[in-house]
């Protein structure tokens, strides 16, 4: 499918797997901040618009995923949380043990 910016999802599929590639291949770390920064570096030296589009959409989507990953972790973690402190709740109340 092509996007409005004109470059489709393989793509941009395409761009972060080389951008994984060159991390690869350099022997650092590969992490999601090392990722970004490829991306960023292979958009600002890249003389395809459509190219530089696709790094910047490979950005975009990595944080956006980054973002969802935060909030479901936070919200398990709430109601973890809640779970944990209803079950304090009724042990600080039982006095038979």
């Amino acid at each position: 499918m092509v996007n409005e910016c004109g470059f489709t999802q393989k793509c941009v599929d395409d761009i972060i797997g080389e951008a994984v590639i060159a991390l690869l291949k350099s022997g650092g770390p590969i992490t999601t901040s090392s990722l970004l920064t490829q991306l960023t570096d292979m958009a600002e030296i890249s003389v395809n618009q459509q190219r530089t589009e696709a790094c910047l959409q490979g950005i975009v989507e990595i944080k956006q995923s980054i973002s969802k990953n935060y909030q479901e972790r936070s919200q398990f973690l709430r109601n973890q949380s809640s779970l944990f402190e209803s079950s304090n709740t009724l042990h600080r109340y039982d006095t038979k043990h």
